[in-house]
């Protein structure tokens, strides 16, 4: 009898899933049965957004961006989220947000808005980004950048040449003075930028262009800074511009001297601080601005020799104003805070800082004869364009080198 073998072959079949193998808990540890050396992909972000954002309303644009690597040659994948409040705890998933690159909202309102983004890989313990705060300005009349708020030593050591006693310290919290943010014009106010709030006729500038008056070649007149104008002058300034951008303005004006018309040269005026239209900074504020953190005779340094890369003063100016944004920056992003043109502040002047109301967010005295003007001119000593110098003037006084620049809460 005849008799038939039969060999069965069993083909063991990996199982896959999605081109990753699946595998066990030991193994991915690196412990598994084989001996394997393989690991949990770790994900690093190489690239965090932008801290901090400015965009204007009127014409919103912008992204965010982030760059990520993951061991293992796993692939990122990118999601970002929206916040109420500065933190990544917590957020909201936006729709379609799910690249490296998040392009700005183009609807967003006037406001402070909050986004991060939450990177995940296949194995990976998940990770978020830092928080990129996007602040949206309401205007494209005044370019405005944001002061974040800090402490600071407000005046100048005795030590410091050129100073003046008026800048001897606050006796209180060794003249430490604590504010909060608010946002600065990034320049000073410009001739276009009056006539465009003001009217088109009224210019009061001295250097208005004419004879004898021109822009230094390749400057353009329009963005010299608005000067010759009142401290009352300003003021009016600040609350129309409110009034055009539907804010509220802060400041009421009565006994306006003349009734209509420029130069007013009196007027009584109060403050309501809680309004959120445009202001001129306290002197607290100008000074705060203008060091951008530093504690030298400049923002830049105590090196005399490179103010000219920073102002227009009298060793560089020609005898006159110039185009506003040409010289460099501070670190906060601002424009010409020393030279060009002195700036009008809130503050009445005090000869002491004693004087001048207390270590937070202070307002100066109630009451008082001059109004501060900061910042040096065109026509000034490099001494007179310090971070810490103070002067003052009537304020219905005016001159072809005083001008000023606008605040915001």
């Amino acid at each position: 009898m005849k008799t038939t073998k039969f060999i069965i072959f069993f083909t063991v079949i990996p199982i896959m899933f999605a081109g990753c193998m699946l595998w066990d808990v030991e193994e991915v540890r690196g412990n598994g049965r084989n001996g394997g050396d393989v690991s949990i992909p770790v994900i690093t972000i190489t690239t965090q957004p932008a801290a901090e954002t400015n965009v204007i309303f009127d014409n919103i644009t912008g992204s965010l961006s982030v760059a990520a690597s993951v061991s293992n040659d796993a692939i990122p994948n990118y999601r970002w989220y929206s916040n109420t409040s500065n933190t990544n705890t917590s957020g909201i998933a936006i729709e379609n947000a799910t690249s490296e690159t998040f392009t700005i909202p183009t609807n967003l309102d006037l406001g402070t808005y909050y986004y991060f983004c939450e990177i995940s890989a296949f194995g990976a313990v998940t990770i978020r980004s830092n928080v990129a705060v996007v602040r949206v300005n309401h205007t494209g009349v005044i370019e405005m950048v944001w002061v974040p708020g800090g402490s600071f030593r407000m005046g100048s050591p005795s030590t410091e040449p050129g100073r003046y006693s008026n800048e001897d310290y606050r006796t209180a919290n060794d003249g430490i003075v604590t504010m909060s943010g608010f946002y600065m014009g990034k320049y000073q106010v410009t001739q276009e930028q009056w006539m465009e709030v003001i009217g088109e006729e009224n210019n009061p500038s001295y250097f208005h262009g004419g004879s004898g008056r021109e822009p230094a070649s390749g400057e353009e007149q329009g963005k010299r800074p608005v000067e010759n104008v009142t401290w009352f002058d300003a003021i009016e300034f600040c609350n129309k511009l409110s009034q055009l951008e539907d804010l509220t303005p802060v400041y009421t004006i009565t006994g306006r001297t003349p009734a209509t018309g420029y130069p007013i040269t009196s007027a009584t005026v109060t403050a309501n601080w809680s309004a959120n239209g445009y202001r001129l900074p306290t002197e607290a504020q100008w000074e705060y601005a203008c060091r951008a953190g530093s504690t030298t005779a400049w923002h830049f340094g105590n090196t005399q020799t490179v103010l000219g890369n920073y102002a227009w003063y009298m060793n560089n100016s020609n005898s006159r104003t110039h185009q506003v944004g040409l010289k460099l920056s501070n670190d906060f992003g601002l424009h010409d805070m020393h030279g060009n043109v002195w700036e009008w502040c809130w503050d009445w002047y005090t000869a002491s800082y004693n004087n001048a109301g207390g270590n937070a967010n202070p307002l100066g005295p109630t009451a008082g004869t001059n109004r501060l003007i900061r910042g040096g001119s065109w026509i000034n000593s490099a001494e007179n364009t310090r971070s810490a110098n103070r002067f003052s003037d009537y304020p219905g006084s005016r001159y072809g080198n005083v001008g000023f620049r606008l605040v915001r809460p």
